[in-house]
This record gives structure tokens, sequence and C-alpha cells, in this order.
């Protein structure tokens, strides 16, 4: 019975283990803010309100919810998996990857909550 009880107590230890926080070593760090990487590399082609620019092809933000948002965001940065197979779609992804490149990476739900949240609304 006491192997039985040690031997669960050890199983339930290891399986717990993995569970909690991340450790800080593995929290991703990004050189810029949501703020800085949109007035730096977005604001060219959505335009200083996200209303878009029709001569970049960049589409208007403001009436995206935060999901649709996280949705383009994330079919961006992972190579057109997702949503989207559009033209425009694939220059974009070509951006990101030139924009990473230069230290301009971002979190998704943070730079999609910082886009909402600034332009969502505006016209």
């Amino acid at each position: 019975m006491k192997k039985m009880n040690l031997a669960l107590s050890l199983i339930a230890l290891v399986v717990l283990s993995g569970c909690g926080d991340k450790p800080k070593s593995d929290v991703m760090k990004y050189k810029y803010t949501p703020d800085q990487v949109y007035k730096e590399t977005c604001l060219h082609c959505h335009g200083p309100k996200g209303e878009g620019v029709a001569e970049k092809k960049g589409p208007a933000l403001t009436k995206q919810s935060v999901q649709e948002l996280e949705m383009s965001l994330f079919d961006i940065k992972n190579g057109g998996l997702g949503q989207s197979t559009a033209t425009e779609h694939d220059v974009m992804e070509h951006n990101m990857k030139k924009l990473a490149e230069k230290g301009y990476d971002y979190d998704i739900k943070m730079m999609a909550n910082y886009i909402h949240n600034s332009f969502n609304g505006l016209k």
C-alpha cells in the first residue's frame, strides 16, 4: 500500500510539475511596443487612424473585432495557413518576414488589442 501511494505521489508530482506559469526565461520579450510597431511599420498602409490606404491596398482596421484582428495577424505571421489567400495578404506575409528580421515582431494578442482599442469605431 505504501508503495502504491508513493508511486501515485511521484506520478502526480511529475504531471503537476508541467503546470503553472512559464519560467521567466521562456516569456517572449519584444524589442518594440505594439504602438511603436504600428507607427513604424503598419501606418504606411493602414493609415494613422487605421482607416486603410487604398493606394497601398491596405484595408481599414477600424471595423474589425479583436478576434478578427487576431485571426488575421496569426494568419499573416504563420504563412497564410488560415482564412485569407488574397494577393494583398500574400504581400503582407512577405512584409511580415522582413519586419520580423528587423526586430518588429509582436505578440498577436497585444497587437490586436492595441489596434482595436486605438481605432475601433473611428472612420
